[in-house]
């Protein structure tokens, strides 16, 4: 009987550990090829946490001038750039930003603006199909350690459900995760990016629908964040649910709130927030916006170069993206 047992100990031993080998977590799956969530922390390719301290690049507007901004924005610290793209953007000249940001040792969260505000769920699965392409999810696959995946810039506007959001954003997963696309996907809340509310409720759910579990959301930080107690308080609430999340993008208090997006956000508790919470922040916008947004802009649009006192604030100041950013550690 002893000999006996110690063989049957012997076998389940094997069986088990002929298990643990072929069943891998999600994230496990993921970690061996680029970012993944766990928890409420993002985790490079090699398991190390990551920090997102970046900027927005308007590359679909200003194709020569937003490329060649990506050497003078890692000059002044940023380890990520949010590619500001759309569905008509081509696979050649995607890959060649994504070439240079792995050249300048940048991480790339690439997004799409065609849906800015829509409520349409076929726009925003059109979105999901664009990645999906064959062309679009090579690069997107190939370079999984270097980029994460931020479905639709600012889906759904002030008065869409946060049931049809989930809903919407389920579609949206399926159709990504389908073409074998496992990079992080970020996903912005809704009311223009302002709303945390369907991140709150339904954040846990779309994480869990998700075959990777491999899910970050993201808040855009305006006129609806002008109460500065809420800029902690909200993003702590997302951590406490276990979900991983950025601010990615702010703005400040420009003309005591008089501004077209009447925002007085209190910049600085962004980024204040953020470092005490590990919580990554991409700022508004390197430079190249409209007449009535300028006011956004980091660096002086005659040059795309000198920073703009905007764009001091966010890479020179206390907690600012020099003093707190890090290279990922894949390069």
């Amino acid at each position: 009987m002893r000999k006996g047992w110690k063989a049957l100990a012997f076998l389940a031993v094997v069986l088990l550990g002929l298990s643990g080998f072929t069943v891998a977590s999600p994230n496990s799956r993921a970690a061996a090829t680029g970012f993944y969530v766990s928890g409420s922390t993002l985790k490079d390719a090699n398991g190390n946490t990551f920090v997102i301290r970046g900027v927005n690049n308007p590359h679909i507007w200003y194709d020569t001038q937003a490329y060649n901004a990506l050497t003078t924005i890692k000059a002044n610290g940023a380890n990520a750039v949010r590619v500001v793209w759309s569905t008509s953007g081509s696979a050649t000249r995607l890959q060649q930003i994504v070439d240079r940001l792995k050249a300048l040792k940048l991480i790339g969260i690439i997004e799409l603006h065609d849906g800015t505000g829509s409520n349409s769920t076929s726009t925003l699965n059109a979105m999901a199909s664009y990645y999906a392409d064959s062309s679009i999810k090579s690069i997107l696959i190939n370079n999984a350690k270097y980029l994460l995946v931020n479905i639709a810039n600012e889906w759904g506007d002030s008065s869409l459900t946060d049931a049809a959001w989930r809903d919407a954003y389920q579609t949206a997963i399926t159709t990504i995760r389908n073409a074998g696309i496992t990079n992080t996907l970020v996903i912005d809340g809704s009311g223009w990016g302002q709303n945390d509310s369907p991140i709150k409720t339904y954040g846990t759910t779309l994480l869990n629908y998700d075959p990777q579990h491999n899910l970050m959301f993201s808040i855009h930080m305006y006129g609806s964040w002008n109460t500065s107690s809420m800029i902690g308080t909200e993003l702590q609430a997302i951590k406490n649910l276990g979900l991983a999340v950025m601010v990615g993008e702010f703005g400040y208090n420009y003309n005591n709130g008089n501004n077209n997006l009447g925002s007085k956000v209190d910049a600085q508790e962004v980024m204040n927030q953020c470092q005490s919470k590990g919580i990554g922040y991409l700022a508004w916008s390197w430079t190249g916006n409209d007449s009535a947004n300028a006011w956004l802009d980091l660096a002086s649009s005659s040059d795309w170069t000198t920073l703009t006192s905007w764009g001091q604030l966010v890479f020179n100041g206390t907690n600012g993206i020099k003093a707190t950013s890090s290279v990922a550690s894949v390069y």
